[in-house]
């Protein structure tokens, strides 16, 4: 467990989209290289073992992101003894409420990477790419995603990695929150 973070009693927590939930906490883990807290060599690992779909079990999960795993039950609102982590969830706590986690824990020149954000492709080579977003254009990885030619897809980003593709819907809905935080 991180230095300082301090799991709360928690209720069960079944992941149901555990690969979803990866894409979007693994960038995470880059913070805590910044930190010190594991090595650059260790990042470089997980986020190889998820590109290649290796399973990881959930007890890693809560050493790895004891803040998303403690948080993350008060994105699902449910009052019951476990807590489905499902997209809906899932998308709950990265898209809206990870933001106040950001601006709350974390040293403010520290922000705009942790922000989970919408970026349309505007060019790529190979797993990387291009996005544009409404904090400007950010170089991600496109490793995490399934799937080629991704140029004019929505996505979402964390770090420098792209999560997830989205519709335009959400990606509109998202970038005008997004723009508006921003300002």
């Amino acid at each position: 467990m991180t230095k300082g973070t301090k799991l709360k009693s928690r209720k069960r927590i079944k992941l149901v989209d555990k690969r979803l939930f990866l894409n979007y906490a693994m960038p995470c883990l880059a913070e805590r290289v910044r930190k010190g807290e594991i090595t650059a060599k260790e990042f470089h690992d997980f986020c190889e073992d998820l590109a290649k779909d290796k399973e990881m079990p959930d007890e890693e999960l809560y050493k790895l992101f004891p803040v998303a795993m403690n948080f993350i039950e008060e994105s699902a609102k449910n009052g019951e003894k476990e807590v489905r982590v499902d997209e809906d969830v899932i998308h709950q706590y990265f898209w809206y409420d990870h933001d106040r986690v950001v601006k709350t824990r974390m040293n403010p020149d520290r922000h705009k990477y942790c922000l989970v954000l919408p970026g349309k492709v505007l060019k790529t080579k190979g797993k990387e790419a291009v996005v544009e977003t409404p904090l400007g254009e950010r170089k991600v990885s496109l490793a995490f995603l399934k799937g080629e030619n991704f140029l004019g897809k929505h996505v979402t980003i964390h770090y420098y990695h792209a999560c997830e593709i989205i519709s335009e819907e959400d990606f509109n809905k998202l970038w005008e929150m997004k723009s508006e935080q921003g300002k």
